[in-house]
């Protein structure tokens, strides 16, 4: 009987150290699975990142991080989704979003370095395009003014800086571009008319009168000719041996409007060279409203 007891009893304890001894190896098969599974999930993410195929890198790096979650899959995971939706949003013109989503995937940590590199660059690019649609949005609105106030040649020279920018007709300009060319489509041959030929005609006529009869009179009092002041002097394109052009009035008027200065359309082309110049003058290439003045 009591041989009996003790084989019945070495048998159970036989059962129990198999029983644990398969527990113990299922999970070690388990495990090294999951360690398999991870880093072919990984290994093909990465393959898919320097294809730069964002989107197919996300759902192995998700796979990955679900064989073994690890802070690199879960981060590069990250990175490839954020990527992914910027050159989305960078196609869509969703320059915003692009720019939050790169931020995001360029200071994620535990990263991808090809993706974090990529990310740095893509936003530097954002970031230009953002300021250059800005900036000929800005031209096109100020030609707008300019052509209500029948400033025609102005607005002709910053429409057509517009329109001839490198890469305007690119993807993430061609509505810019469109748009400017609509505007500029508009405007007729030629802004300079046979009335305002006349006008000006006539007070230059006026003036050299004026100016003569003065001189006749011998008289030398103009304390009270607004001339004499310089309000009505016509100021010397010359400026350090170089000519002001249009186009340097046109960037002075962009300058002033960028400043928040309402009534630009109402300046003249003499108050804006004149305004060139005391910038100039004070060492500075972008004027203010103040340089405007006579002094």
């Amino acid at each position: 009987m009591k041989k009996a007891l003790a084989l019945l009893a070495t048998t159970f304890v036989g059962i129990l150290l198999v029983g644990c001894s398969n527990g113990s190896s299922s999970a070690s098969s388990s495990s090294s699975n999951n360690n398999n599974d991870y880093k072919t999930e990984m290994s093909k993410g990465n393959k898919a990142v320097n294809k730069k195929d964002y989107e197919t890198a996300a759902d192995h790096f998700e796979s990955a991080n679900e064989a073994k979650n690890t802070k690199k899959s879960k981060a590069s995971e990250i990175q490839a989704d954020k990527l992914s939706d910027a050159i989305e949003d960078m196609n869509d013109r969703e320059f915003s979003d692009a720019k939050k989503a790169l931020t995001t995937a360029k200071n994620q940590t535990d990263g991808n370095d090809k993706m974090t590199s990529h990310a740095k660059k893509l936003l530097s690019q954002v970031k230009t395009i953002i300021r250059r649609r800005s900036d000929y949005n800005t031209n096109i609105k100020t030609a707008k003014e300019l052509i209500k106030s029948n400033n025609n040649d102005q607005a002709r020279t910053l429409l057509e800086q517009v329109t001839k920018a490198d890469g305007i007709k690119g993807k993430y300009y061609s509505d810019i571009y469109k748009k400017a060319k609509k505007l500029l489509d508009t405007l007729p041959a030629s802004s300079v008319t046979a009335e305002n030929n006349t006008t000006d005609n006539n007070s230059s006529n006026d003036s050299a009168d004026a100016s003569n009869e003065a001189n006749s009179n011998g008289s030398s009092d103009d304390s009270n000719n607004p001339a004499a002041k310089g309000d009505f002097d016509i100021e010397s394109k010359e400026l350090n041996g170089k000519t002001i052009t249009d186009s340097d009035i046109a960037k002075a008027r962009q300058d002033l409007t960028d400043q928040g200065v309402k009534n630009v359309a109402a300046w003249s082309d003499n108050d804006i060279v004149r305004a060139i110049k005391n910038a100039a003058a004070d060492g500075r290439s972008t004027i203010k409203p103040s340089d405007a003045q006579v002094k």
